[in-house]
Formats: C-alpha cells, structure tokens, sequence
C-alpha cells in the first residue's frame, strides 16, 4: 500500500474533501467495510476469519492516520481500530451541516444512549387505571433521558454558551459522558479551537473535585489531555490543579510517567508547563528513570533549569540510564550547540558573546527544590541588553536585539555557561570502578562523540573532574581519543591531549617520551598509526570551512608536520595493513584536493596578473603625460614647485614598482611546478607578496587619479571629491573581495597556528 493515500493531509479545515478522498480509496483497496462496520471482528479468537480483519483493520487504520496531519492525528494516534479513528475525526471536524439523521454516522456504541429504549417506550399501552399508578415514574425516566440528550445535542454542535448555562441548571451533567468516556470538559479541550480558554475555565469551574478525576477510555484525565495537546495553557492547568491536587497524579494505565515528563517532551510549547509541573511533583513519585529523562531532555532541548536542580541534588543521575536506555552525559555529548567549542562565530558575533554577562545559576540545598516553576528568563543578565525603565522604547530594543542577532547569540552563551556548571557535577560521579558492561560502553561512545565534534571543554572535564580512564577510551575502530580528534582536525582536542599526556608523565616523575611514543604510535584495527590517520581525508575531517583549497591543501600540510614532528622517526615509514606508508597515504588521499589547491591558485594568479598589467601600463604612461604638461622653456612639469604634484609623481613611482612586483610574483606562482609541499610555505608567500603589492599598487593608483583630478581642476572640490568616490568604487570593491583572502592567507603562513608551541619535539 502507497504511503501517501491523499494528495493533501487532513486538518482542521478539509474534513469534507478528506473524507470524500479516502473514503474512495478505501473502497477501492476494499477496506471500507471495516471502517463502516458491516464488516466485524469475529465473535472467537480461533476463528480463520479473524486473522484476516486484523490485517484489514491494520491497512484502513493505517491509511487513516497516515492521511493525517501533525495536528489531527494527535487526536486518533491511541486508537487500535479503524472505525473507532473514523468516527472520532467525524465527530470532532465534521461541520455541522444539519444532516436528515444525526445518528446515521455513529457506531452502535457511540448512539446506545439514542438509539436504546426507555423502559416507558418498552411497555405494552398502559390503562386509565395502570397510568395513574405508573406514570409519575416513567415521565421522570424520560425527563432525565431529555436533559441528557439536550446537552449532548449543546456539546457536539459546539454550543459552549448554552452547554454551560444547561450545565448551571443541571449540575447532574457534569460527569456525563458524552463520547469514549469524555465529560464536557474533555470535549471543551478536545475541540479547543472551537471553543475558547473562557469556556474550559468556565467548566473547570462548574466541575468538581471529583469530577476533574473521571478518565475516558483511554485512561486520560481532562488535565492529562490538556497537558498532551495543549502544554502552552499553563494557566488553565493551575485552575485544575487548583481544585484538586490528585490530579498531578492520576495517569493513563498504559502510561506510567509522571506528567512533567511527558509535557517535557514538547519541543516548542511545553516549557512553562514542564516548569510548573516539576514545582508540584515530589520526589517520590518521581522514579530514577523519569528524572534522568528529565535531564536527559533538558540538554536535548537547552532547557536546562530542571536539569540543574536534579543534577544539584543527586549528581549520579547522570550516569543513569533513563526511560528511553539513554544516559544524560552521553545525550550531552551529542549536543554540538551545547558548547562554544561547536559554534563557529564570525568577528561580530564573537565581540558581541565577549560582551554578553551570563550569571551562574544558584545552588541548591540537597533536599530543596529550586523556585523552577517561575520561568528562568533571566532578565537580571541581560541588563546590559534592556533596561526595565525604558517603556516605549523597549519593544523597538527587542527587535534591534534581534535584528543584530543579539538575542541568539545571549541563548547560545546562556546554554554554554550553563553546561559548564553542569560538567564538573556530572564528571564527578562517574567512576569507573563498579560500573556496568552498557554504562562504560556508553561513556566511551559519549567521549568519541565529544572528540569527533571537538567538544574540548567536555573531554576537558572528564580528565580533571573524574576518574574515569580517559586514556583507554577507543572507537569502533580501535582509535583514541587523540587519532580520533586528529582525524577530525579538531586541532584543540588535539593540543589539550597531548598536553595531558605530558603533564601526566611529569606529574609521576617518568620520561615523557615512552607514553607519548606509546600513544602516538598506537595502531588502530586498520594498522593506521597516528602519522596515518592525518594523512587521510574521511567523512569526518573539517576542512571545509576553511576558504578555498589552497588554503585547505595548506592546512592539511599543517596538520601532516606537526604530527610528523612529534612521532617516533619510525613511525614514518611504517606501514599499514595496506602495506602503505604514512606519506603515500597522504598523497593519494590529498591528490584530488591537490589538483583543486592548483587550479585556485593559477585562477587567482591570472586574474590579478591582468590587473596588475593594466595598471603598470597606465602608471608608466601617467609618468610621462603630467597633469598641466610641461614648461615650453625648461621642459620641466608646470606644477612642478606644487606640493600635490609630488604626491602624484611619487605615488606614481610607487604604484609602477609595487604592480611590476606584483605581476612577477604572480607570474612566478603560475610557473610553479605545484608539489606537495610548495602548498605549505612557497606558494602562499608568493600569494601574500603578489597581493600585498597589487593592492599597495591600487591604493596608490588611486592617490595619482586623485591629485591630477586636483590639480586640473585648481582644487574645486564640489567636482573633484564626488569624481574621487564614484572611481574609488570598481577599485574598492576588486580589494573588499581579495583582501579576505590575503588575511587568511597571512594568518596561516605567518601567525601563531593552531597548534600549541609550548611543547617540545620529542622525537
């Protein structure tokens, strides 16, 4: 059967057209019958027809919740049989249309209260003399049956207004029930959006204590389906809670977690409820897996309030295995946004998270809850963001926030200072000794995780805050932690490794180059040392946000001789179970970037070699055409003695020697023989010097149109100023789009590089 059974999903809007659409398709795959009922489940388990309504009540079950939308089908997802998921769409979205038969649709166990007889209707015509004595109880009989109906006729046309008046008049109706076990104010919540919050508030009022705890057939109390498909509606909650606090523990029998959990799990709407419920549920109903859970979803969805009240308090939850087999350290290390180490900012992004104060959040007493249920907004923190006094003007602040994408920014630091309190609780409780096969299992994939991401401040914490063996951790493929973060280029990872490694040996008196040559050298299952694992390119490497394949080619270079530098010379020629050598890796993994790092390089070359051409033509020319020519006496300049004229002779002089370097050094990069190695130091330093010279050769281009604009005009500067801006603009724009590129370019040759210098080479 096809996936898709209609062009369009049904929601709160198309019933009629939904319905029409697979109705038809259920007729042509024969499954209607059992939608309609004529078609039943056999009366005995053993019968051979049995098996076969099962399926068909599988496939039009199917099709029915598949044809569903995000929306809709919250509302017939607990439904095991088709006809009942039918016949609760078309009691909730079917518009009131006035149908001949307002039963014709329902089941015979949705119309019983319609269709049955009253025991007046199922007597023989009584005599004169039989009514005088039997009436008065047939008529009151009939007169309850009367009020029913009429309410139930308020309730499903959603006449809310005068469901509620009847309600007042008859308070007997409050626990009826109107469909699947549902009171009215089931229905109310159901068909929110046909109501109002006025409407449930107003029912939550009329009902009482114990009418809040009736569940429908599915085991759902009216606050546990307010709480499952409307989390955003705290404040109807609180009403409800209000009246009875029993509720919080009233939960469906196939479902045993407690309602703060399941509310958690709501991504976008569910916070201010979690929040509020977490305030009301003891700790005694809270079992150990729901609270890891907690946790657990606290770092999936960077709510992280709940997490640090429970982390405070029992700090071994984090290496407890929650509802779902996950553990919360290791949900964490799975989380790229929960650390700085994982986001990449660009200048103004950084100096704005420099700025950003976050204060730490408080502590707690071991046996106290924290005030969770007063949502963490943390406004205190952004007072350097808006102040509270500023009123009209603080709407148009928010949107400036946003706009200059100080709001995201303020979250994202929020979430990194936050999992940094977190860490050294959670590390703190791990402890290798006593722990289970699956526990330690996970904590190994947690700190592979961490190291494949470059989550730094995580394994960071792992290494100070516990005793764990950190050391002995390896992946799948028999790889450390160190070849792990060098596969992945995760050059801080890398550098705090290494440095461990050192102090560790130092610490303990011994001779720092066994271990690091042990460690260096280990093989993984592939027989890949750690010379060879930087060698290759996988999947994993992050090269890409580096700009263009030069510099990607020049990079990888990088990180090639620096592990190089600190192996055992041995470790160089050794070879793998491919029977290659460290260097032959390299080269056959680098051979296509190779070829990319060369045709940059020779487009960059050819285009500035043009531009660098144009100008020494115009400068050498300039040179001998002088604004205001020359004296017919002395043939010297006119404007010789003018202070303007030896600018532009002397900026002319500048900008022909600076383009004539640059041409060279262009020239020389696309003469080049494009090896391996020119990538790391010979070709960038070109590149830098034939950049440098060409701009150095337009910037003073420019200084030359710009005094002999000066001079020809006699320094009117209503003409000579906008003529200056609108030249300066093909010029700007050639540097605004190069310049990056020679920044980068200078960064990775001449600065201080990624790795840490401080250590010496052992080997």
């Amino acid at each position: 059967m096809a996936a898709i059974v209609v062009p369009t999903v049904l929601n709160r809007k198309n019933y009629v057209d939904w319905s029409s659409r697979i109705k038809s398709y259920l007729l042509a795959e024969d499954l209607w019958d059992v939608v309609e009922g004529s078609y039943r489940p056999p009366v005995r388990e053993g019968e051979c027809d049995n098996e076969a309504w099962k399926k068909k009540n599988v496939k039009a079950l199917y099709a029915i919740q598949s044809s569903c939308g995000d929306d809709t089908y919250q509302l017939v997802k607990t439904e095991t049989k088709a006809k009942q998921a039918w016949d609760t769409l078309s009691f909730l979205l079917k518009p009131d249309e006035n149908p001949p038969d307002e039963h014709a649709k329902m089941s015979l166990r949705q119309a019983h209260p319609f269709l049955t007889l009253t025991d007046r209707d199922a007597r023989p015509e009584l005599t004169m003399e039989e009514g005088r004595t039997e009436g008065g109880a047939g008529h009151d009989d009939s007169n309850a049956n009367d009020i029913h109906e009429t309410f139930v006729k308020y309730v499903k046309s959603n006449d809310w207004d005068n469901a509620i008046e009847f309600l007042g008049k008859h308070p007997e109706e409050r626990s009826a029930r109107i469909l699947y076990g549902r009171t009215a104010l089931h229905c109310a919540i159901w068909n929110f959006r046909s109501c109002s919050v006025r409407v449930i508030e107003q029912l939550v009022d009329l009902m009482t204590k114990d009418d809040l705890k009736i569940q429908d057939t599915d085991g759902f109390t009216a606050l546990y389906t307010l709480i499952y498909f409307y989390p955003e509606m705290v404040e109807v909650a609180k009403r409800m809670v209000a009246k009875n606090e029993e509720l919080i523990t009233i939960l469906p029998s196939h479902l045993e977690r407690p309602l703060v959990v399941v509310v958690a799990q709501e991504m976008t709407k569910g916070e201010r409820m979690a929040r509020y419920l977490y305030s009301l549920t003891p700790d005694e109903i809270l079992k150990v897996p729901d609270a890891a859970q907690l946790i657990s979803l606290g770092f999936y969805y960077n709510r992280l309030d709940i997490a640090w009240d429970l982390i405070q308090r029992y700090p071994k939850l984090a290496m407890t295995k929650d509802s779902k087999g996950d553990i919360p350290l290791v949900t964490l290390a799975s989380n790229r946004f929960a650390f700085k180490s994982g986001s990449r900012l660009s200048l103004w992004e950084k100096i704005i998270y420099y700025v950003i104060h976050i204060k730490r959040l408080p502590f707690v007493n071991k046996d106290n809850h924290i005030n969770i249920e007063k949502q963490e907004s943390d406004q205190s923190d952004q007072g350097h963001l808006s102040d509270q006094r500023m009123g009209l003007f603080r709407g148009l602040l928010t949107n400036l926030q946003t706009l200059l994408g100080i709001n995201h920014i303020y979250q994202m630091k929020l979430m990194h200072e936050r999992v940094k309190q977190f860490l050294p609780f959670m590390c703190k409780a791990v402890k290798a000794q006593g722990m289970s096969y699956y526990k330690r299992k996970k904590l190994n994939e947690a700190l592979c995780v961490a190291a494949e991401r470059g989550h730094v401040e995580y394994i960071t914490h792992f290494f100070i805050d516990s005793s764990y063996p950190v050391d002995d951790v390896k992946n799948e493929k028999g790889q450390t932690l160190l070849q792990i973060a060098t596969e992945c280029r995760h050059h801080k990872v890398y550098n705090f490794i290494y440095d461990q490694l050192l102090k560790k040996e130092n610490i303990l008196g011994l001779d720092p180059s066994d271990e690091i040559r042990e460690r260096v050298g280990w093989r993984d299952y592939f027989g890949n040392n750690l010379l060879h694992t930087i060698a290759s390119i996988t999947p994993l490497s992050q090269i890409d946000h580096i700009q263009g394949a030069a510099l990607q080619m020049q990079r990888e270079l990088q990180w090639f001789k620096e592990v190089e530098s600190i192996v055992d010379p041995k470790d160089c020629e050794s070879l793998n179970k491919d029977n290659k050598t460290p260097r032959k890796v390299f080269t056959e993994n680098h051979k296509e970037l190779g070829r990319e790092a060369e045709k940059s390089m020779k487009e960059t070359s050819t285009s500035c070699t043009v531009v660098g051409a144009l100008i020494v033509t115009i400068m050498f020319a300039a040179a001998f055409t002088v604004p205001g020519g020359n004296d017919e006496k002395t043939g010297l300049p006119t404007f010789l003695t003018k202070k303007v004229f030896t600018t532009f002779i002397v900026s002319d002089a500048i900008s022909l020697f600076s383009s004539t370097t640059s041409v060279i050094m262009f020239l020389g990069i696309l003469t080049s023989r494009y090896s391996e190695d020119d990538f790391h130091k010979f070709l960038p330093t070109k590149m830098i010097a034939g950049l440098f010279t060409l701009f150095l050769s337009i910037v003073t281009m420019m200084i030359v149109f710009s005094c002999a604009l000066y001079i020809m005009l006699d320094g009117k500067s209503s003409i000579v100023v906008p003529s200056m801006l609108l030249a300066s603009v093909p010029v700007t724009s050639f540097i605004w789009m190069q310049f990056p590129l020679l920044v980068e370019l200078f960064i990775s040759t001449f600065g201080r590089g990624i790795f840490d210098r401080n250590h010496k080479t052992l080997f």
